[in-house]
């Protein structure tokens, strides 16, 4: 075994051959996946309904109307707040479904209809809906 000791010294240049490696790796994973990213599902989407939606509310929703000054009314019956709690939980004795809808007015307090919410939550309402125009 003999070593030489010649006077090169340290070599300066760099060596791309694992630098090639790396890129041929990534060109061809990148070859292999291009035509699963460019494949496209097709989705059918139904066309779209002109009929209107029923707005009549049916008489086993429970509808709780709130106007513009705070006044509550459960299903056109006119409730004040205070006897709002019993109200509901006489409504929901008799329900399967603990389902309550709102309709708050638009210019309704903001911090009256959420009040008003969580009365009848505490109340034993476990769903609420709100209904929008």
């Amino acid at each position: 075994m003999a070593f030489t000791t010649g006077g090169k010294g340290v070599r300066s240049d760099i060596n791309v051959t694992p630098l090639v490696d790396v890129v041929l790796v990534l060109l061809i994973i990148f070859m292999v996946l291009l035509p699963k990213l460019l494949y496209q599902t097709t989705v059918d989407v139904p066309p779209k309904s002109d009929a209107q939606p029923e707005t009549q509310p049916t008489t086993t929703q429970l509808v709780v109307t709130i106007s513009e000054d705070g006044k509550v009314a459960i299903n056109d019956e006119a409730v004040s707040l205070e006897e709002l709690p019993d109200k509901v939980r006489n409504l929901m004795a008799v329900r399967s479904k603990k389902l309550m809808f709102f309709n708050p007015a638009d210019e309704a307090n903001y911090g009256t209809v959420v009040k008003i919410m969580d009365i009848c939550r505490g109340a034993g309402v476990k769903t609420l809906g709100i209904m929008t125009k």
